[in-house]
């Protein structure tokens, strides 16, 4: 449960800095270069500096119409930093700055602490890589329409382990409401996004004091 919800959280973020949109202006039925689109995105996320977010999670295992939900606050410093705090149902904590990633939950004291290598978990090569090389590895598509521009990427080779995704930004804050992706297993995962602003507390990017870490 806590690897799998990690794995979920780099994914996400990931998707997060790979995400971009480009402008629509009355023609909505011209179709956005998604390349483009994640060159201009993913530099104005940067440039926004640390920023936060609600976020409402749900995972419907390979097999299953339903699945569970979680609810929480997101934590964002592009291009190295995310954290990850969930509120419902089961508080937990996931720090992710440069390649250590920490896990742990305040409420018992314990967690964990492990390096990460993001060009080889899934979905964090999008975060990690440049354009060209996400050229080389996904084909991409990009649809507008209602306000917003969705952005498809499939895997050209099996080397990637997100077996798709599609993100949705509203056109006009240029800011990411939706993500959905399907892992290789078939488990689907869905985030819905809102409230963005700027990041209202500092610290967020350090591992808490208090907390017995385990390596690995």
């Amino acid at each position: 449960m806590r690897r799998r919800s990690a794995r979920l959280a780099a994914s996400l973020c990931a998707l997060l800095a790979a995400a971009d949109v480009s402008s629509v202006t009355g023609a909505e039925s011209a179709t956005p270069d998604p390349w483009r689109t994640l060159e201009r995105f993913r530099a104005a996320l940067i440039a926004a500096g640390p920023t936060e977010t609600e976020f409402v999670q749900t995972y419907v295992p390979a097999g299953f119409s339903t699945g569970e939900e979680e609810r929480g606050r997101l934590a964002l410093a592009l291009p190295d930093c995310l954290r990850w705090d969930y509120a419902e149902p089961y508080p937990k904590s996931f720090l992710l700055c440069g390649n250590e990633a920490f896990y742990w939950n305040a409420e018992d004291g314990a967690g964990r602490r492990y390096a990460i290598e993001r060009e080889k978990e899934p979905g964090l090569d999008l975060l990690l890589l440049g354009v060209e090389e996400l050229r080389r590895r996904y084909d991409a598509t990009a649809e507008a329409a209602g306000g917003r521009i969705a952005v498809i990427l499939s895997p050209r080779r099996e080397i990637v382990e997100l077996a798709g995704a599609r993100l949705v930004v509203d056109a006009d804050s240029l800011r990411l409401v939706e993500v959905s992706y399907t892992d290789r297993e078939g488990g689907r995962s869905r985030f819905v996004l809102t409230g963005h602003g700027p990041l209202a507390e500092d610290g967020l990017f350090s591992p808490p004091e208090g907390i017995e870490w385990q390596e690995g």
